[in-house]
Order: C-alpha cells, then sequence, then structure tokens
C-alpha cells in the first residue's frame, strides 16, 4: 500500500478487508478503519496513536508482529485512541505485553486479541472500562492470575480466557449477569467452589 494514501486528509473510512495486500502499514495513514483479512506484515506504527478520534480499528487476520505500541515521553501509541470502541488484533503474530495499553478514560466495546503471542499479565485496568462488551485474549502466552476487578465488567457479555498460562483463583464472577459465553479452558486455575 502507498504511503500517498495519507494524502486523503477527508478520509474517515477506509475498508480494505481481503484484498491480499502486502508489506508494512504506511506510517502516513488518516482515519482508517478495517484493513483486517490482508497479508500485512512488520509492526503497528506508533503513529496511529495520532488518530484521536478513530472509532474503530480493525488490524485482525494479518501477519503483523512486534509489540503494541504505547505511549513513551517521546511518542504516542494506541492507549491514546480514548474514543476507540473496536479494538481487533486478532489473528496475528503479536508478541510482548498489553501492560499500558489500556485506561478506564477509555470507552471500549471490543478488544480482540486472540491468536496471537502475547505474553505477561492480564492488565488490571481492563477492569476499569465499564463499557465492554467482549473480551478474548484467548490462545495467547499470558501468565499469572486474572485481576479481580474483572468482575467490574457487568456489561461483558463475552469473555475468553482460554488457552494462556493462567494460575491461581478465579474472580467470583456472579455479579456478571450479562455473561453468555465464558471459556476459561487449558489453563492452571486452582481449583475452588463454583459461584453461586
Amino acid at each position: 500500500m502507498s504511503a500517498t494514501i495519507g494524502n486523503l486528509a477527508q478520509l474517515t473510512t477506509l475498508i480494505l478487508a481481503g484484498c491480499s495486500f502486502t508489506g508494512g502499514i504506511p506510517q502516513q495513514l488518516g482515519n482508517l478503519q478495517a484493513l483486517n483479512s490482508n497479508k500485512f506484515t512488520g509492526t503497528i506504527p506508533p503513529t496511529l496513536g495520532l488518530l484521536s478520534n478513530l472509532f474503530w480499528l480493525d488490524l485482525a487476520d494479518n501477519q503483523l508482529t512486534g509489540y503494541i505500541p504505547v505511549s513513551t515521553a517521546t511518542t504516542l501509541g494506541l492507549d491514546q485512541l480514548t474514543h476507540m470502541k473496536h479494538f481487533h488484533f486478532n489473528k496475528n503474530q503479536l508478541s510482548g505485553t498489553l501492560t499500558g495499553l489500556f485506561n478506564s478514560n477509555m470507552s471500549l466495546i471490543h478488544i480482540l486479541f486472540d491468536s496471537n503471542q502475547l505474553t505477561g499479565p492480564i492488565p488490571e485496568e481492563l477492569g476499569g472500562i465499564s463499557s465492554l462488551q467482549v473480551l478474548l485474549l484467548d490462545r495467547n502466552s499470558l501468565k499469572g492470575t486474572v485481576p479481580p476487578n474483572i468482575s467490574n465488567l457487568v456489561n461483558l457479555n463475552e469473555l475468553n480466557l482460554a488457552s494462556n498460562q493462567l494460575t491461581r483463583q478465579l474472580p467470583d464472577l456472579s455479579s456478571m449477569t450479562k455473561l453468555n459465553v465464558v471459556d476459561l479452558s487449558n489453563n492452571s486455575f486452582t481449583v475452588s467452589a463454583a459461584p453461586n
């Protein structure tokens, strides 16, 4: 994909799903929406953090590698996208942790990071995103415990943490009355009584 696409200053929607684009994602992209189901390689450009009004970022089903960019003292990251509703990064080869990516100012509805190579803990900050409806973190290498405040996600209707390396006791999910689908299989949780 040519970097000249960044010259489209009024672009609000860009859907290129299933086009078999190869190569990296240009740093110059404007307000894009869906780049899923292509063959993009390389890393996610930190400059996407400049797209402060971006609503939907779908990079699923590509061949993206590397870390998810988070803000530092000198660069912006995806943690700046507080108007975002949809983070679709599933079915890539992303690595590293989710640390620093989420905060309670976000209004995310979908977080899809399944089928990657993510490591580290599930961030406690996820429990502060009260708008969240779907959380898919399955088929990664996430470790540690499930944060107790995940039970604050009372609007969640799908939770999939399957096939990670999660341990210890699972928090009480009984306050999450909107849950329709829960998959916690293939982890190493401590045996505990089922919630009432």
